[in-house]
């Protein structure tokens, strides 16, 4: 059935009772997860976050694909420091570590080894997903001529073209492997690690 609209007059409160969100709003169309504590992902529920008139977080997986991988949301990975890669990399399967901020090493982090980043193969597969007649996309192939229609992107749980995603694939100390989408055309990239410019997705439930 369909939902009616919110009065955009009516003021819908709210107040805090033991640092979380209270209101006596009630609707069987409104749900909101609100953020309590602001620490960083993963986010549990009643910890780090409380629902209003919701059924709990749902599934991680933002991002499938017909293999049955499933990838969480894209975010920014925060750097880490060379110090801090050499701490971590032999847990996490990086080979080496850059002389400064490392993006691609705090994606590696974050996602929680590079066996949780996408491949190559996988971002070519997302990449045929997002234009226009599924285009074959190999792991390293540039691709043009593309056409790509508007909310796609957005409808898999991506950014709108143009973006960078990170894969797990490190090529050296100061390169790793990345995929760019254009609205009209999609490469493979060698990234330099520091960038930030490069989103990262993990492997999800």
């Amino acid at each position: 059935t369909k939902c009616e609209a919110l009065d955009p007059v009516k003021t819908y409160g709210w107040t805090t009772e033991d640092n979380k969100p209270v209101s006596n709003a009630t609707s069987n169309c409104v749900a909101a997860v609100f953020e309590i504590n602001g620490s960083k992902k993963p986010n549990k529920q009643n910890e780090d976050v409380a629902l209003f008139n919701a059924n709990g977080l749902g599934s991680s997986c933002a991002i499938e694909l017909d293999s049955g991988k499933c990838f969480g949301a894209p975010f920014s990975p925060t750097p880490i420091t060379k110090a801090e890669c050499e701490a971590i990399k032999d847990d996490l399967g990086i080979k080496n570590c850059y002389y400064e901020k490392d993006s691609w090493a705090g994606a590696v982090k974050q996602c929680g080894g590079v066996g949780n980043m996408p491949t190559m193969a996988d971002l070519g597969k997302i990449a045929s997903a997002i234009y226009e007649g599924n285009p074959t996309v190999g792991a390293y192939n540039n691709v043009n001529n593309l056409t790509y229609k508007a909310g796609t992107a957005t409808s898999l749980g991506l950014p709108e073209p143009s973006f960078y995603l990170w894969s797990g694939e490190e090529l050296s100390k100061t390169y790793a492997y990345s995929r760019y989408f254009h609205s009209a055309y999609t490469d493979y990239y060698y990234s330099n690690r520091y960038t930030t410019g490069d989103q990262a997705i993990c492997l999800g439930d």
